[in-house]
């Protein structure tokens, strides 16, 4: 057996963590930007949905991209698009218009890592390796949103906003060097340059193929049952429990452990279960979780055991799912990321949205919501496995 090189793994890691940092350190300065730049508490979150307004969506202009000029110059250059933008905020950090713009901009960067991150693991690995390395990469997505708000609180705490921001400029403009001095271009043959129409029927093709929605719609449903769960439980635990934000903060962690636990039971029952087995058995972990939140007291250790649950069902299923969808796609690996993670995004803000406004705010509620999100994970298994290229890419990675 080959030795597993983590050099590409490492630096995907590094990658995928400046998308989720420039969301998370921001969240506890809120209230403290909206207080010194005398704007409403709904103007200061447009800082958040401003970010998320470019980095949705240019993901699907940068995953086509790399793969007709590489991964190696659209990342440096997404990313020199993001310090831009957090250049425009340090230096009008007093005009709220400049920046909310900044923030913009930096989004419109940040959507490269996204995408890329995914793209060059998939040029990178194969078969057992490609798992390994997607749970890896998984991980660090999940658990960074997690510690994120503790530094940034840290941070604005003792240095005050800005310095939020001065350090995330600092965090990126040191991961840009580290890039273009170590990282290698992964793609060996580029694709020729596709037409706007042609991009977009290239998309919309995507979107009918039962190997892509199937794959792909099980990263949505995992990722919409995370942003629904940590909309809820702050307000669960702190508000109908009564726990000081303080014992929150430590309770909060749990789920990343979960999430760890999840990756590893991953990569040390993949080899002997299969790709598929493992995705057939994370549904069954999400309806136990959904099973403990539906009829457990509302009490901390119940509520953090669902958590718990949900976080290791995702972190078995994600990097599964995620190496089936781009098993079959090969150089168009960078498309195929970018529509995924758009979709993702978009399909987890409409659904929490819409959920939220239904009126779902109990513990119950997230329990329910878990055992429907399990019985369509089951179905989607099925159905993507079934398809010719599901049994190829199944058999790919067995």
């Amino acid at each position: 057996m080959s030795r597993f090189n983590w050099k590409p793994l490492l630096l995907a890691c590094l990658i995928v963590s400046i998308g989720q940092l420039s969301l998370g350190l921001i969240f506890p300065s809120l209230p403290w930007i909206a207080q010194d730049l005398g704007i409403t508490s709904e103007q200061a979150q447009l800082l958040v949905s401003g970010y998320l307004l470019g980095f949705g969506p240019s993901q699907l202009v940068y995953g086509p991209m790399s793969d007709v000029f590489g991964r190696r110059p659209v990342l440096l250059s997404g990313l020199l698009i993001a310090l831009l933008g957090l250049t425009l905020a340090v230096t009008h950090a007093d005009s709220f218009n400049w920046l909310l713009a900044g923030r913009f901009v930096q989004g419109l960067g940040a959507g490269s890592v996204a995408v890329l991150a995914r793209a060059t693991i998939r040029d990178s690995y194969q078969s057992h390796d490609l798992v390994k390395a997607m749970t890896w990469v998984a991980i660090v997505a999940a658990f960074t949103p997690i510690v994120a708000p503790v530094i940034g609180g840290i941070v604005n705490h003792y240095s005050g906003w800005l310095a939020v921001f001065i350090l995330l400029l600092g965090y990126i403009m040191v991961i840009w060097l580290v890039l273009l001095l170590t990282f290698k271009e992964t793609l060996n043959t580029t694709s020729k340059p596709q037409s706007v129409g042609k991009l977009v029927i290239s998309y919309f093709s995507l979107m009918k193929e039962r190997h892509f929605l199937t794959f792909a719609g099980l990263g949505w449903i995992n990722f919409s049952l995370v942003v629904i769960s940590i909309s809820l439980m702050p307000f669960i635990m702190q508000v109908q429990i009564g726990m000081p934000s303080d014992e929150y903060a430590l309770w909060a962690m749990v789920p990343a452990f979960g999430l760890l636990s999840g990756g590893i039971v991953c990569q040390r029952l993949r080899p002997v279960l299969g790709t598929q087995k493992i995705l057939q058995l994370a549904p069954v972990v999400h309806f136990v979780a959904g099973t403990v939140l539906l009829l457990a007291p509302v009490e901390p250790i119940w509520m953090s055991c669902g958590h718990f649950l949900l976080a290791m069902a995702n972190g078995m299923a994600f990097p599964c799912a995620q190496s089936l969808l781009l098993v079959p796609y090969g150089n168009k690996a960078g498309t195929v990321s970018a529509l995924s993670g758009a979709c993702q995004m978009v399909f987890a803000s409409l659904l929490s949205s819409a959920l939220l406004k239904l009126g779902i705010s109990e513990a119950w509620h997230l329990g329910g919501l878990m055992l429907v999100a399990s019985g369509i994970g089951v179905v989607l298994v099925h159905l993507g496995s079934r398809s010719e290229q599901g049994r190829e890419a199944v058999a790919a990675l067995n």
